[in-house]
């Protein structure tokens, strides 16, 4: 058994983005005349919530024919999706909003050395494009190796569904596969898929529970930063 790919989460992992989806959701609930408004703790408690959940919690709130749900989880879902890659690349290109410490760098080393590299999200494919090139450039999409989304696969973290895909269009075996991850379900996502996990927990998942991660850090850069010898001595 031997690293023959890495594979590394979005939000939460690359950038502190989970805030800016409860932001979105805030955004749409204006647009659409609901007067109701998540705080962070809301957000937390909401986001093992996948697959449309939420979106059928604020169907709810509407006085609205249920036969209606199906094009209305359709056009929110868009419009959610819409909003918060506008807030996240805003923020970018105004430096409000940077890469996670040591990522850059690591990312970099893992490219130079020509090691393969891909992303599994449970962000719709189109936005973790979109984010990703605003905040690393296009030259990191085209090195990848793919890149999978949430509309990939019917089935969302815990379930190994999203990192098996990813596996599979790489022809690697999963258990050839480390995943760096923000959140408890996305490390049972990649232990139910048979990989490694290396944990960097992001701001909403400070008292997840991480048992079973190779590693657990605080971010890839302290106290001890992350290197591409270091993640593949997991395997020795």
């Amino acid at each position: 058994m031997s690293l023959k790919l890495i594979i590394s989460d979005l939000d939460g992992t690359i950038l502190e983005t989970e805030d800016y989806h409860r932001r979105a959701y805030n955004e749409l609930f204006k647009e659409i005349g609901l007067a109701v408004t998540w705080n962070p703790q809301d957000y937390m408690d909401r986001m093992k919530i996948m697959g449309g959940g939420k979106l059928k919690e604020i169907f709810s709130l509407l006085e609205r024919s249920e036969k209606e749900y199906g094009s209305f989880k359709q056009e929110m879902y868009q419009r959610k999706t819409r909003l918060y890659i506008d807030l996240i690349t805003a923020d970018l290109s105004l430096g409000n909003l940077t890469l996670r410490p040591g990522v850059e760098r690591l990312f970099n080393e893992i490219q130079e050395e020509k090691f393969p590299l891909a992303i599994g999200t449970a962000c719709e494919k189109k936005a973790a494009f979109e984010v990703l090139e605003s905040a690393l450039g296009s030259k990191f999409l085209t090195s990848l190796k793919t890149l999978c989304g949430g509309d990939d696969t019917l089935h969302k973290k815990p379930d190994p569904a999203i990192y098996l895909l990813v596996a599979e269009q790489c022809g690697v075996e999963p258990k050839d596969c480390v995943v760096f991850e923000d959140t408890d379900h996305g490390l049972k996502a990649a232990l139910n898929a048979g990989m490694k996990c290396v944990v960097a927990p992001s701001e909403y998942a400070l008292e997840h529970d991480f048992t079973g991660a190779s590693l657990c850090l605080k971010d890839f850069e302290t106290p001890d930063f992350l290197t591409l010898k270091k993640v593949s001595a997991l395997f020795d």
